[in-house]
């Protein structure tokens, strides 16, 4: 009886010792590694996809531009990682093309602007605080992907086309 408690005892420690290292998350990470960016004056975090493992963020160089960003985070070992970032222009669009998944992502302004076709994917748009910005991206395997806008006439323009 005496050594099923201690076993039990032990057991009940070990556990508690386990619950109690720090279980990182991606947000955790990602307050920690932008609040060590020296080129970062200030940051807003816009919205986290926890699917994709997105973070979309706004950020404030010491210039005072303020620019559209995002950030991608990969797990490994049960540790959280952020492995690529994108600057997402007006109106434009940008890529990280080191490895897969390929990043897309760019930030509509015009009312005309219904939605955003990377390759033959409808992207989700993330609607910023300003309520006229839009924050879009794409993960892919493909890293000569085609964009287009569709605008609200039904319309489209190219924003990147492959031939």
């Amino acid at each position: 009886m005496q050594t099923l408690k201690i076993i039990s005892g032990t057991l009940i420690f070990i556990l508690f010792l386990a619950g109690c290292q720090s279980s990182n998350t991606a947000v955790e990470v990602f307050h920690e590694e932008i609040k060590n960016n020296e080129e970062v004056d200030r940051y807003k975090m816009v919205e986290f996809v926890e699917e994709d493992n997105i973070i979309m963020y706004t950020s404030e160089t010491l210039e005072g531009n303020e620019q559209i960003n995002i950030a991608y985070f990969t797990k490994s070992h049960s540790e959280w990682a952020w492995t690529k970032t994108g600057v997402c222009p007006l109106d434009e669009w940008s890529a990280n093309l080191e490895d897969e998944p390929y990043l897309w992502c760019g930030t509509l302004t015009q009312p005309r602007h219904k939605e955003i076709v990377v390759g033959g994917t409808t992207v989700e748009s993330i609607r910023l605080q300003d309520g006229i910005r839009r924050a879009w991206y794409h993960l892919s395997e493909n890293n000569n992907e085609e964009i287009r806008v569709i605008l609200t006439d039904g319309s489209e323009e190219w924003l990147k086309e492959v031939k």
